[in-house]
């Protein structure tokens, strides 16, 4: 179920993130609207390349993008005739074949590559211990004498060491024992 969720929003994400890169990439210094267009791309397609959801997300987005650029390449007549460069929307030129000519698709889709290729990606997530079944490793809970802190006294180093357990043990103790050679006792 999970890598399906993933490959709905690959398919939501993918083209729009190639939509925003167009037009982000067109003229980035026409003020900060552009720029803040490559940053919601950037946040779009992060979010498909770092979440642990599933990487078959990322591996949707990435072969196309790879593919495209990489064709682009080969056969840059061919790529480009596929992706219109004289659209306008809302009065404003829409090239969508500027990811192709920038590389930025190219960049991507090897980034996205190279993220699902992330083997703690392909792991479920682990799930919490109950109270009818097994702990999970790493969840037992520490003993006092293992929570005493570093330094002298918690690395058992300390003159005064069987008198610093003594305090941090449950049970009272009801032997004294003296305290360091000040010939006193505790």
């Amino acid at each position: 179920m999970r890598h399906i969720r993933t490959l709905i929003a690959a398919l939501v994400v993918a083209p729009t993130a190639w939509v925003l890169l167009a037009v982000g990439g067109l003229h980035p210094d026409e003020g900060l609207a552009r720029p803040l267009i490559l940053v919601v791309a950037g946040l779009l397609l992060g979010l498909l390349a770092t979440l642990r959801i599933s990487p078959l997300g990322s591996i949707a987005v990435a072969v196309p993008y790879t593919l495209a650029y990489v064709l682009s390449l080969v056969a840059p007549a061919r790529v480009f005739r596929l992706l219109p460069s004289d659209l306008y929307v809302a009065g404003h030129r829409l090239d969508l074949s500027a990811p192709l000519h920038s590389g930025i698709a190219g960049v991507v889709g090897v980034l996205l590559l190279v993220a699902a290729a992330s083997r703690q990606r392909w792991l479920a997530w682990p799930k919490p211990a109950t109270a009818d079944g097994p702990e999970e490793p790493g969840t037992t809970e520490m003993r006092r004498d293992e929570e005493r802190p570093l330094g002298a006294d918690g690395l058992g180093l300390s003159p005064y060491r069987d008198a610093y357990q003594d305090a941090y043990r449950d049970e009272p103790t009801t032997r004294e024992r003296p305290l360091a050679d000040t010939g006193r006792w505790g």
